[in-house]
């Protein structure tokens, strides 16, 4: 019901973007052009890829998240650097090389789920 509420919402902004601040807007009746109605479905689908995570679990080879909405078998791997003095994190999807180094764990989970993100819109040609 949340997000119903802020797709109204935005809906509701873009109209008065468009036709002005002081414009009648009455939500009963249609009162929106395609414009809005697609605008209002694209921060839906915003929304929607906001909400996609990699559940990562602990295993030998460090944290893994499987990723089989890419493919069945496929992983996120999460892995920690060989420093001691200055630990280091990064991400690899299957058996990429890894392209990125983060400060903290979190920094890197958070790379890899917004890789896993693209991947998604990618792979629906979004």
């Amino acid at each position: 019901m949340k997000q119903k509420g802020l797709a109204e919402e935005y809906a509701e902004k873009e109209y008065y973007r468009v036709n002005g601040d002081d414009a009648p807007c009455f939500t009963d009746e249609a009162c929106f052009n395609f414009d809005d109605i697609r605008y209002a479905f694209e921060a839906g689908y915003d929304s929607v890829f906001e909400g996609l995570h990699l559940l990562f679990r602990e295993s030998q080879e460090g944290l893994v998240a499987p990723a089989d909405f890419l493919g069945e078998g496929e992983t996120y791997h999460v892995f920690k650097s060989a420093s001691v003095e200055e630990p280091r994190y990064t991400f690899a999807f299957e058996y990429e090389k890894p392209t990125q180094w983060y400060d903290t764990l979190e920094e890197a989970m958070d790379a890899a789920n917004d890789d896993y993100r693209e991947r998604i819109k990618k792979t629906l040609g979004l």
